[in-house]
């Protein structure tokens, strides 16, 4: 219990130098908010990649670029990228189960009650085609994916060697990646990411709340696992 409790005091630390991001995120919540309530309210529909691109921004990446720049991902000497502040920490004599904790710990809030917050908002008018178990559900898909982006940041923040050739094949699959499953999405079904998550949830709910709480699970101890693996194997004085 004494290292999660120094995993969030370490965490408030990052918090407090993010505050302008997080103030940020409030009023891009607010306004995405206002949008949707406007165009609901008029009886339209939003052409669904809008939609798709307002959640996969708000739960995968919104939350990880309002952290301050010395705390993102980046280039930090030679071929070394990782989080300058996580470097830095871990130069210090701080218990290593204490540091990955709060990496997690980090990387999950503010996000999270502003996500959580974002779903809210819109359950009023979802709910109108939908059972609460079933809203329930889609709040735990999407919830899951936000959570899931989130461990994958704190992984990453544990640093790695990347020569440039290792850098464009990254981007060249993560990018190129995301934007072949959107045009599958779009070519192959009627609605978009979005909309399938909101029949699974309709379908199965049950299975969906219990196939997210597994992926949440697992993902944190994956990453947990993946992390103490990493701080062992590199060298980042080489």
């Amino acid at each position: 219990m004494d290292t999660w409790k120094d995993a969030f005091w370490l965490a408030k630390m990052e918090w407090k130098k993010s505050w302008i991001g997080i103030f940020s995120l409030f009023f891009i919540l607010l306004a995405i908010a206002v949008m949707y309530t406007v165009v609901w309210n008029d009886g339209d529909q939003l052409p669904s990649i809008f939609i798709d691109i307002a959640f996969l921004l708000l739960f995968g990446l919104v939350p990880y670029m309002i952290r301050s720049k010395e705390l993102q991902y980046q280039k930090v000497d030679g071929e070394i990228w990782g989080s300058p502040f996580f470097m830095m920490l871990n130069t210090l004599p701080i218990d290593k189960e204490v540091l990955i904790k709060s990496r997690l710990v980090q990387a999950l809030f503010p996000g999270l009650p502003f996500q959580l917050l974002f779903l809210i908002l819109f359950s009023p008018m979802l709910l109108e085609s939908m059972e609460i178990l079933e809203y329930i559900a889609f709040m735990l898909i999407w919830l899951v994916f936000g959570i899931a982006s989130a461990f994958t940041y704190a992984a990453s923040d544990i640093g790695d060697r990347i020569t440039p050739m290792m850098l464009l094949v990254w981007n060249i699959i993560i990018y190129g990646g995301v934007t072949l499953i959107l045009v599958w999405f779009y070519v192959k079904t009627d609605t978009g990411i979005v909309g399938i998550s909101l029949e699974a949830a309709k379908a199965f709910p049950i299975r969906s709340m219990a196939v997210s709480g597994v992926i949440a699970v697992s993902g944190y101890y994956y990453c947990k696992h993946y992390m103490v693996k990493k701080m062992k194997k590199i060298d980042y004085l080489k």
